[in-house]
């Protein structure tokens, strides 16, 4: 389990870190460098969005692809045809449980679909007569996985009835198998009943099979009450279930039924079974009326002196740790009310609702992709020819219908304001091309000599400090009132060749 659950989290990692390097950053680099190169802007938003729609698709969409994978498969397993080759089914079941242990499903997830797909492989095999090992494997898996579903027993029953002996784990499905019977079967109780009995296999879960086989008046019931009774007369059992045992072993010749009429005897007395077996506690009360009198008055003193010390000594029934489970049980059964419990219900309720709602709807949309995917192409051609006309159309009747208002022409005090505040800001700027930076003033000479020659007039230096020591000096040209007729001027020079690089400043007009 843990294997499968690292396989989980490190898959989708993995799917998610792929997503974002490779539709992430393509999608960054096509918005920057090919359909805004020249504008700078804060893409923090479209950096999260893509965050966003590669984790949905690495972790999310990566399970619901695989769910998608397995319902398909299983679907395509629902009604085989009776001419397929049953090797090739089998290898198609055999991949498809292996699929349920793959990365695209935590371990409980994955043991749900390993049920579903298990139940119908078995069915399968059990619908083609198999009766192999292999096959008697998946039988018992499916009987485990559904003990409800009868239709497994008798497969399983024929391997077990083959006189091998039991190991504890085929014992252990024998008694799940009786104990999901709602009517027991006579024959199947008589024969789990004669498994046990060989075994000398006694527990609380066996138990009830032994009685029911002996209320059935099976073959083996005077083996069983030989075997039961020195059990219950060593344990001084006096419950109900044991009471119904000794009712049914009186029929037998057995040395202990003085002792048995004592102990029904006594029962009858202590009254205990008036509320919920009042046909035993009638039958017990033949039985003591059938005993000497002395006898009677002695089992009546014995059963008040109990009752006595029971009034005497106070049964302690809870532990502290009791109540709180007790307080739990009741909220619960709804017994006390829960206001906070509801609401949480109600919540939970709303949210496996939605969450429902939408794996349904990515997973129809997921099948629907697969589905177009298989079309042919002038049937895609047509259909996004089709797609692509609606789109434009849509586009049209938006803007005949809902046309955009012009907010460049709606002015508020406040951006009059802010516009004649930047104007005044520009007029009192200048510009400026500088085309050159160097670190001696021998340099700068050169260049301004250079130029020079090649007509280019107003020129200048400005000597500034550097910070690792020493000075610029930075060769300009020209002022210029705004940064067009900057860049027009730059642009010319550039086109004789006088430079090659070149940046606007701004400056202050002095």
């Amino acid at each position: 389990m843990l294997y499968q659950t690292i396989k989980f989290y490190f898959a989708r990692l993995t799917a998610t870190l792929f997503l974002m390097l490779g539709l992430g950053f393509s999608t960054l680099y096509f918005i920057h460098e090919v359909a805004l190169p020249n504008v700078v802007f804060d893409d923090f938003a479209i950096q999260l969005s893509m965050f966003l729609v590669c984790l949905f698709f690495g972790f999310i969409g990566y399970g619901m692809l695989g769910e998608q994978r397995f319902y398909n498969s299983l679907h395509g397993l629902k009604n085989i045809p009776p001419k397929s080759v049953v090797e090739n089914i089998k290898c198609q079941f055999e991949n498809l449980i292996e699929f349920t242990y793959s990365s695209y499903f935590l371990p409980s997830t994955g043991k749900r679909y390993r049920s579903l797909s298990v139940l119908q492989y078995a069915d399968y095999l059990l619908s083609i007569g198999e009766e192999s090992p292999h096959a008697l494997n998946y039988y018992a898996q499916a009987f485990i996985q559904s003990p409800q579903n009868s239709r497994f027993r008798k497969p399983l029953l024929s391997i077990l009835d083959r006189g091998q002996e039991l190991s504890q784990q085929e014992m252990d499905l024998l008694l799940i198998m009786f104990q999901q019977e709602e009517k027991h079967d006579p024959v199947l109780t008589s024969y789990l009943a004669k498994i046990f009995l060989e075994a000398k296999q006694w527990s609380g879960q066996t138990e009830p099979l032994f009685l029911s086989a002996l209320e059935t008046e099976s073959e083996l019931s005077e083996e069983i009450v030989k075997f039961i009774l020195p059990i219950y007369l060593t344990h001084n059992r006096t419950d109900e279930r044991a009471l119904r045992f000794y009712v049914k072993a009186l029929k037998f010749s057995v040395n202990e039924k003085e002792q048995i009429k004592t102990i029904l005897g006594q029962s009858y007395c202590d009254g205990n079974l008036v509320g919920f077996a009042p046909g035993l506690h009638k039958f017990c009360e033949e039985i003591f009326l059938q005993l000497e009198p002395g006898q009677q008055q002695e089992l009546k003193s014995k059963s008040d002196e109990l009752r006595i010390a029971y009034k005497l000594q106070k049964v302690k029934l809870f532990r502290k740790e009791d109540l709180q489970d007790l307080k739990r049980l009741k909220t619960e059964m709804g017994l006390v009310a829960s206001k906070a419990n509801l609401v949480w219900k109600g919540l939970v309720w709303l949210g496996k609702v939605i969450l429902n709602t939408g794996e349904w709807l990515v997973l129809r949309l997921l099948d629907g992709v697969y589905k177009f995917g298989t079309l042919p192409l002038n049937i895609k051609l047509i259909s996004f020819t089709i797609l692509s006309i609606i789109i434009i159309v849509g586009l049209g009747f938006k803007e005949i219908w809902f046309p955009v208002s012009n907010f460049e022409n709606i002015v508020t005090p406040e951006s009059k304001l802010a516009t004649e505040s930047s104007k005044r800001q520009k007029e009192d700027r200048v510009y400026t091309v500088q085309i050159a930076a160097v670190v001696s003033a021998k340099q700068a000479n050169k260049l301004v000599a250079k130029l020079k020659k090649k007509n280019v007039e107003n020129l200048y230096v400005v000597k500034s400090k550097r910070r690792s020591g020493g000075h610029w000096y930075k060769l300009r040209v020209g002022q210029f009132p705004s940064k067009n007729k900057a860049s027009e001027f730059a642009n010319q020079l550039v086109a004789v060749k006088a430079i090659k690089n070149y940046f606007i400043l701004s400056m202050p007009k002095k």
